[in-house]
């Protein structure tokens, strides 16, 4: 993964479960593949990828010591604004090309990566990116449901 892009891994849905397991562990003096492996269980190949994800996003250092960013995702009543503020450090120019990048709809923000990277819509490696921050953004803003009448039936709503 090269600098000049964004922070990303083909494996991105196992965000939400990797987050739980830091939590609850406890922290290493730096976050290894073997801690990733063995400690978390997170065995695949792909899975590896977590690493330079969690140094570009700041919840690791480039040495791979844990940050007091990390520290506060282990807080389940901080974890949501830690994966914020984790995006806004990692995706820099998203959010210098659109304040409000986490607001943007798949295809929005599709068009954003092919933007920034200079990618075809459709590349892989832009698909990842793409799939990558919206995992993250699912892990910051939490889906509220609003329910509203509609004639006599109820409609549940996800927003978010």
């Amino acid at each position: 993964m090269s600098a000049q892009y964004p922070p990303f891994m083909f494996a991105y849905g196992c965000l939400g479960e990797v987050f739980s397991k830091i939590r609850e562990h406890d922290t290493p003096t730096v976050f290894t593949h073997d801690f990733l492996r063995f400690t978390l269980g997170f065995t695949r190949e792909s899975d590896r990828a977590f690493i330079p994800l969690a140094k570009r996003t700041g919840l690791l250092t480039t040495e791979g010591k844990p940050t007091g960013l990390y520290e506060r995702l282990r807080d389940p009543a901080q974890s949501r604004a830690v994966v914020a503020e984790a995006m806004k450090q990692g995706y820099p120019m998203f959010y210098a090309k659109h304040p409000e990048a986490h607001e943007l709809d798949r295809k929005s923000l599709a068009a954003l990566v092919a933007e920034v990277t200079g990618m075809e819509l459709g590349h892989a490696s832009a698909r990842a990116i793409v799939g990558t921050f919206l995992a993250l953004k699912t892990l910051a803003i939490p889906r509220v449901e609003v329910e509203r009448a509609e004639g006599r039936r109820k409609v549940v709503e996800r927003r978010g």
